[in-house]
């Protein structure tokens, strides 16, 4: 058998010729990626403060303001970091602790300030919602799904109860 130029070539190179062109390549299922949720980012309510930052974060904030001219990385202030004395380490988490004690005093009167406000319909909408959500969730975890059949002994259980709070409320 004669062999073209080109198939000598890919000979020599180890290309293989292929002996059916009606194939399609195999679909390899771990190289399909699944589609990821993106996170939802908690809103804070207005007037809510903020949490302090760590002390590597601080560490970070004194460190570029220090070399304003040079731009650090992240790796680079990981390492400056990580060589830190303890003494200088126990000094960022000092500032931290205090600006967590600042931030807590500040969350306790928020949180107040807003129950004194009581409760809107839309803040009342919205732990329903999250009640329904958070007994969904446990159901998908339980594997359970919740039946109204009278039948099985959970339903049962939950018809005496009621029975019970309502002579109970009478």
């Amino acid at each position: 058998m004669n062999k073209s130029p080109k198939e000598k070539k890919a000979k020599a190179k180890g290309v293989k010729k292929s002996k059916s062109k009606d194939k399609e390549p195999k679909e390899n299922p771990k190289s399909e990626q699944k589609e990821k949720k993106a996170k939802v980012k908690k809103e804070r309510k207005e007037g809510q403060p903020k949490k302090p930052q760590s002390a590597y974060f601080l560490f970070c904030a004194d460190k570029r303001n220090e070399f304003k001219d040079k731009k650090l990385t992240a790796k680079e202030l990981g390492e400056m970091f990580k060589e830190l004395s303890q003494d200088k380490k126990d000094e960022y988490k000092k500032k931290y602790e205090d600006a967590m004690k600042v931030y807590e005093k500040e969350l306790a009167a928020f949180k107040e300030k807003t129950s004194d406000e009581g409760d809107s319909d839309e803040s009342k909408k919205n732990n329903q919602k999250k009640k329904a959500k958070s007994s969904k969730a446990e159901q998908k975890k339980n594997n359970k799904k919740a039946c109204n059949c009278g039948k099985c002994d959970e339903c049962k259980g939950k018809k005496k109860a009621k029975e019970e709070e309502e002579e109970s409320d009478e």
